[in-house]
């Protein structure tokens, strides 16, 4: 028979083995901060320029609708400008080049295309995108303010080339 001494001890033993686990188990990796933090929720200005086209979209704050100011086509397809503003905000960076050679080998002088962004809070970031990486896995690209080189993932690059190819203005409704 066991004593209850011993029983108080078996469950404090096996209330420290519980303790121990749920102190160890392993935790999910914070995520990684955004490249360039222009979330579609704070985000009222938005522009992706290449050298011979602009894609320009802008709303009065952030809970407004988009508005396509370049070209000048009216209302911005709201689904569109979204996925374009976001592609920025979760851009994934592949690699970073810490100490990178002249901006011109990377096609970053001058830049294929430039995105910028301003947010309600009156911050704005810029990011310039160059050619494509040695690999083809992705684009080099530089955020303004930093003189690091990134690849980045190709996924964001080509939404930035569409919206230039294809602005996104809001569709009018067929009678």
């Amino acid at each position: 028979m066991v004593s209850w001494k011993g029983a108080v001890v078996l469950l404090a033993v096996l209330a420290a083995l519980g303790i121990y686990l749920l102190a160890t188990r392993p935790q999910p990796a914070p995520a990684a901060a955004a490249l360039v933090p222009c979330d579609v929720v704070r985000a009222v200005w938005f522009r992706v320029q290449s050298p011979t086209r602009t894609v320009e979209v802008q709303r009065a704050d952030p809970t407004s609708p988009w508005q396509l100011v370049q070209p000048p086509l009216g209302e911005a397809d709201q689904n569109a400008t979204t996925t374009l503003v976001n592609a920025l905000d979760v851009l994934k960076v592949e690699n970073t080049i810490a100490s990178p050679q002249a901006l011109s080998v990377y096609g970053l002088e001058p830049p294929r295309e430039l995105v910028s962004c301003r947010l309600s809070s009156g911050s704005s970031y810029n990011l310039s995108v160059g050619s494509q990486s040695f690999d083809g896995s992705g684009y080099y690209a530089q955020k303004g303010g930093d003189h690091r080189v990134y690849v980045v993932a190709s996924v964001a690059v080509q939404q930035f080339d569409q919206a230039l190819a294809q602005p996104p203005v809001k569709p009018t409704p067929s009678p």
